[in-house]
């Protein structure tokens, strides 16, 4: 126990330290645009192959990749996320960030 206690107590820690990284976790939605979705792409950039066609109302979380303004995420279709399993079903990929609620990451 005493062993366990050493290993939680800085992992707290850094939480407290770094709470952009908790933010992380936060659901984020996508802005409308005017061909009606946002690009998923395999990389960050347009000449990347486009994964899917993510809607107004689908959600994204923010991962660690940022290149320029493109930022990888993690992507459920509608509210899929919140279904029982649902959170382990999202897709990877990048997104351009001005498409991206402002309010998030």
């Amino acid at each position: 126990m005493k062993r366990f206690r050493h290993r939680l107590l800085p992992a707290l820690c850094l939480t407290c330290l770094f709470p952009a990284a908790v933010s992380a976790m936060e659901l984020c939605n996508l802005r409308k645009t005017p061909d009606g979705f946002v690009a998923l792409r395999a990389g960050p950039g347009p000449r990347h192959r486009l994964i899917a066609r993510m809607k107004p109302e689908d959600l994204v979380q923010y991962g660690e990749g940022r290149e320029g303004k493109w930022v990888e995420v993690t992507w459920w279709r509608g509210d899929s996320g919140l279904e029982r399993d649902g959170f382990s079903k999202g897709i990877h990929g990048w997104a351009f960030a001005p498409l991206i609620a402002e309010d998030c990451g």
